[in-house]
């Protein structure tokens, strides 16, 4: 049986995560009550309003912009969903009346020299939390899945001591980590690794060989790991699919 580690996390960490799922949960459900309401005052009289639509110009931006001001909210040491936000701006201003292209670009740009200021300022307490991500696995059961999935929340799972061939990851408005560095890598390994609206980590050992297959659309794909394996070690195969998240091997 493969031997399983979940990470268990301070406290003080579990508690700053719940806060900001929850948070993130609230302005999800309150901007979905917010269409909701909106429309039902389209045939209320005493509402101040008569045609609200969320099919306004450039409402296309909302599939960028939403789920971006989502992930950060979970994530803030993230700079991907920051990205995205801009990019979304970008995209509903450009269709605005009053707004070419070039003026919405310079707003953006400014928005993201100010985000870039705001960052060097709260760099010490990006590294103290990524310093205490690595503080995260401990012995919890034994399983043989080879199946990992998360669906809005997070899971962390370690091999450790065990060999390891093959692993399906499937995440959706979630994070998902799987540390390898502890497994007996079989020749070959493979991994599929699918993403949507989340983030999938994938942690190796030193002695294996990687040929990564990304196919990303409006997400990122990151090959972090340094490949110093020889010849003669097992190689890796990792299939990975990504939308609007991010994959990163390391």
């Amino acid at each position: 049986m493969a031997n399983i580690h979940i990470s268990r996390y301070s406290p003080s960490r579990t508690r700053g995560k719940r806060i900001r799922k929850g948070v993130a949960r609230t302005f999800l459900g309150l901007l979905v009550m917010a269409v909701g309401v909106g429309y039902l005052g389209n045939h209320l009289d005493f509402c101040p309003w008569e045609n609200f639509t969320l099919f306004f110009p450039g409402w296309g931006s909302l599939f960028l912009i939403i789920p971006a001001i989502y992930f950060f909210i979970c994530r803030p040491t993230s700079l991907f969903w920051p990205i995205i936000g801009l990019t979304g701006v970008l995209v509903l201003l450009a269709n605005q009346d009053g707004y070419g292209f070039g003026k919405a670009a310079a707003i953006v740009l400014a928005i993201a020299v100010i985000f870039v200021g705001l960052r060097i300022l709260l760099s010490p307490l990006f590294r103290r939390i990524k310093r205490k991500k690595k503080e995260r696995f401990a012995s919890f059961a034994n399983q043989t899945d080879t199946n990992y999935s998360v669906r809005f929340g997070e899971r962390t799972v370690a091999l450790s001591g065990q060999s390891f061939r093959s692993a399906t990851l499937d995440c959706s408005f979630g994070e998902l980590n799987l540390d390898l560095r502890g497994a007996l890598m079989e020749d070959p390994a493979v991994i599929d690794a699918r993403c949507s609206f989340g983030e999938i980590h994938i942690s190796l050992p030193a002695d294996v060989k990687v040929e990564l297959h990304p196919s990303a659309v409006l997400g990122d794909v990151s090959n972090m790991y340094a490949d110093t394996a020889d010849s003669s070690a097992p190689t890796l195969y990792i299939n990975a699919e990504c939308s609007f998240g991010e994959i990163v091997v390391r």
